[in-house]
């Protein structure tokens, strides 16, 4: 069986950030949710998803190629808390 983004992103998140317990504190989330989460029994909150997405990209370094010198860097952040623009 194919694990979800959501399941997979946890994972990823868990590891980038030195394991389960330490993404549980980060995420305000007890273990038992996380676990749910993470075998694909439930759902998280979107924005429980979203928090983990943002520390996958603050954690991921950015690819060497990406613009030249002085070029601004492109937003990073997933839960569109800086910019609500897109909303309708």
């Amino acid at each position: 069986m194919a694990l979800s983004v959501y399941s997979r992103t946890l994972q990823k998140a868990a590891e980038l950030i030195g394991g389960r317990a330490k993404l549980c504190r980060h995420l305000s989330v007890p273990a038992a949710e996380l676990e749910k989460w993470i075998q694909d029994k439930a759902v998280p909150p979107i924005g429980v998803f979203l928090k983990a997405v943002d520390l996958i990209i603050e954690e991921t370094p950015p690819p060497s190629d990406s613009g030249g010198p002085g070029d601004p860097p492109a937003p990073r952040e997933a839960s569109g808390a800086a910019d609500a623009s897109w909303r309708c």
